[in-house]
């Protein structure tokens, strides 16, 4: 009798496995075959990739109530097979268009990438900041999961850079079963509105002699911005920039700028300008090392919805003003905030509890994560640490900056991710 109902159960067993293997006989039929998506676009793959699409998904503005309405979040698809990895990029901003990331090459893996609510196309007809939150951004994701994962049975990854790879780990934190491994690139988790972290750093990043440099380029150029103003105004006439704070004012906050962004991006700190060099090439190392659009009303519109998020729940950085007081002529404050970067919402107060919580929860689940970092990246000074997990993997690359990755890791550093991978993933 037991023999009986044995092949019974194998019977059956490999008749749902038959089904399950003809529901659907490809990926463009299950793709077709998902009811999230309200829109199916086949597009040009990328050439690791047999088929590719441009979805659309049906979003909640509140997933804790539908009622509230929907909006459509841009996901892009990139098919290489059913057996193989996925490679999900949790975007922490808008997603400029479908290409091949670094971590989907090296895995061979298929590849999903989401746009970040409220970014880029992916924004509700009517903006309602109180559902851009971490939380709502990581139940977006854990649909686009639901409604992929049916189909695509090899193991998971989640990964980002940047806002993107918090993102990741936010992700993660809360539903920690719809992925397997998660990379992080280069991602900051701040603790507080302003973290102070993001302020002693630059007291000790780099050389001494190279920290002093920095600053008198910066002092020499407050003290002959009406020299370099003309230079400004044509530069930002020929992007079309408009300020709202004023010119003058925007030039001295690049000027704050200036050494995060150097740092960040890895700027060429043995080429900075000595004091009484032309005001020509003073300005071309200044617009070298610091976005002048940053504080342009152009990109003031693009990027509001992150500066909502990072004095709601992310955090930021503040600029240090004192040292340079006496070459200010605009700002007046000790400390300035990017708090007013943020759109002009009523009763914004960052909530100290958020980065808390999710930090809490990740400790809980301690998953499998890599964090990658650059020695010289002002956000490593906030990224997380291992104390508390016993599978994270983090790695810092000497001398390493905002562009740091596996694939410019010295060979210890990079066969180590890559080993770790292996081990997770097989």
């Amino acid at each position: 009798m037991a023999k009986v109902l044995r092949i019974s159960f194998l019977l059956v067993f490999t008749g749902i496995l038959s089904f399950c293997s003809v529901k659907w006989q490809t990926a463009t039929e299950f793709v077709e075959s998902r009811p999230a998506f309200s829109s199916i676009e086949e597009i040009k793959p990328d050439s690791m990739y047999s088929k590719a699409w441009l979805l659309w998904i049906n979003q909640p503005l509140d997933h804790n109530n539908p009622d509230k309405g929907f909006f459509k979040q841009r996901v892009w698809l990139s098919h290489k097979s059913h057996e193989a990895p996925v490679v999900l990029i949790t975007e922490g901003y808008m997603a400029p268009g479908n290409f091949t990331s670094e971590l989907a090459s090296l895995l061979q893996a298929n590849q999903v990438v989401v746009e970040h609510r409220y970014f880029g196309e992916s924004v509700p007809d009517s903006v309602q900041w109180e559902y851009l939150t971490v939380e709502q951004a990581a139940k977006d994701h854990h649909r686009v999961v639901e409604a992929l994962k049916e189909f695509y049975k090899g193991k998971w990854v989640n990964t980002g850079i940047s806002k993107g790879g918090q993102t990741a780990m936010i992700h993660r934190a809360f539903f920690p079963q719809d992925v397997d491994v998660t990379v992080s690139y280069v991602a900051p988790f701040n603790f507080e509105r302003d973290d102070r972290r993001l302020v002693e750093f630059f007291d000790s990043v780099g050389t001494a002699e190279q920290r002093k440099r920095i600053a008198v380029f910066q002092k020499e150029v407050l003290k002959r911005k009406e020299e370099l103003m003309p230079w400004f105004n044509d530069l930002v006439a020929q992007k079309e920039y408009t300020f709202r704070m004023g010119k003058e004012r925007a030039f001295e906050l690049s000027v704050l700028e200036y050494p995060f962004s150097l740092w960040q991006w890895g700027g060429p700190v043995d080429e900075i300008p000595e004091p009484g060099a032309d005001a020509e090439v003073l300005f071309a190392h200044l617009h070298q090392g610091s976005d002048f659009g940053y504080f342009s009303d152009q990109q003031w519109e693009e990027i509001g919805p992150f500066f909502y998020q990072a004095y709601k729940e992310l955090g930021y950085y503040p600029y240090l003003a004192a040292p340079f007081k006496d070459f200010l002529d605009e700002i007046k404050e000790d400390t300035v905030s990017n708090r007013f970067m943020a759109p002009e919402v009523e009763n914004l107060s960052f909530d100290e509890q958020v980065p808390l919580s999710i930090l809490k929860k990740l400790k809980k689940i301690d998953p499998e994560m890599i964090l990658i970092t650059g020695e010289n990246d002002p956000w490593s000074a906030t990224s997380l640490e291992p104390e508390g997990f016993s599978k994270m993997l983090k790695i810092e690359k000497p001398g390493g900056s905002h562009r740091t990755r596996i694939n410019n890791l010295p060979d210890s550093l990079k066969n180590r991710v890559m080993d770790q991978l292996e081990v997770w993933l097989n």
